[in-house]
């Protein structure tokens, strides 16, 4: 007897059901939320309990040797294997949800490129930052998103609440915060794209950062951002907001958009150079092995290939070639 073969359940796409088909809508019990979590009653309780969920560390203010940028110094909660496990069930269950066109961050097919895509052409551009956006996306948003927006009742929502949030606030390190902070606040980002149309503008978000572009930038449009945003109890990275007018290069979540193109930015093209240069011993290495140099410039200029592929592909393949000819020439 041949054994029975396992039937693969085809998993719901994504960006294709509205909210109130979402599996955690409006569930009822700590049973039944346990089984959408896949979890054991017991389990879920445990880790309700636990204060030891996330492994909570700072990673150092550093400088980029070859770009020349400097990272700030942040602190970093990233939930523990359990609750790790818990949140990528979570995030699975969102991401199946019907989400607006201006999203362009923490979503399938979407990304920074795609962001930036979406200004091209545009006569001026105007890019803002919220700040400080997981550390203001507090646990009453949280719970309030879970029991207004998903109809739980306020103690299935304060679980879920508790499961998804570290110190009362938005985790750093979670890979189902990006999506869930967008959630929890819905309802200020479609304020912010209501304001775009009012104006003609075209709105996207990528996670934190807020772009708006059209033939003409109101300078009332950052006055009335802060009036949104502080309504939610967000504010405006003060050093973040940048306007670039008709003809200005316009710097889009890490892209260049001018001329109705997307460029890549010159110091990624400046940082493939010196890791070409420190591969064939022209360059610092900066303390890098070969293998580390070889592996950041196969990810600089893969990156940038996805942004301008038929130039930065010709670019790419003499950057590897020359690479490789200084690597000879060394004796490596």
């Amino acid at each position: 007897m041949q054994p029975k073969k396992s039937i693969r359940v085809k998993r719901k796409p994504d960006n294709a059901l509205p909210i109130d088909q979402c599996a955690l809508y409006m569930i009822g019990s700590p049973k039944r939320l346990a089984s959408v979590l896949k979890l054991d009653v017991a389990e879920l309780e445990s880790l309700l309990a636990s204060v030891a969920n996330y492994k909570k560390f700072d990673i150092a203010q550093s400088a980029n040797p070859f770009t020349g940028k400097t990272r700030k110094k942040r602190s970093v909660q990233e939930p523990k294997s359990r609750l790790r496990k818990l949140h990528v069930r979570l995030l699975s269950l969102l991401r199946r949800v019907r989400y607006p066109d201006y999203v362009q961050g923490a979503v399938k097919y979407r990304s920074y490129q795609t962001n930036a895509a979406a200004h091209k052409g545009a006569r001026q551009t105007a890019t803002f930052d919220v700040s400080n956006f997981y550390g203001s996306t507090k646990y009453y948003l949280v719970h309030d998103f879970f029991c207004r927006v998903l109809r739980c009742p306020s103690d299935i929502a304060g679980k879920l609440a508790t499961l998804v949030t570290c110190d009362g606030a938005m985790p750093t390190g979670s890979p189902l915060s990006p999506l869930l902070s967008y959630w929890v606040v819905k309802e200020m980002f479609d304020e912010c794209a209501d304001l775009a149309q009012r104006h003609n503008l075209t709105f996207t978000c990528y996670i934190d950062d807020l772009t708006f572009s059209g033939d003409r930038i109101p300078r009332s449009l950052r006055s009335s951002l802060k009036i949104i945003l502080s309504r939610y109890g967000y504010q405006l990275a003060k050093d973040k907001t940048r306007v670039f007018r008709f003809g200005m290069p316009a710097h889009i979540t890490g892209v260049i958009s001018l001329s109705s193109e997307l460029v890549v930015p010159f110091s990624r093209l400046k940082a493939a150079r010196r890791i070409v240069d420190a591969i064939g011993g022209k360059g610092s290495s900066y303390g890098f092995t070969q293998e580390e140099l070889k592996r950041k410039l196969a990810g600089t200029i893969g990156e940038a290939a996805t942004i301008d592929g038929q130039r930065f592909g010709k670019w790419a393949e003499y950057a590897r070639k020359d690479a490789s000819d200084k690597m000879a020439e060394s004796g490596q």
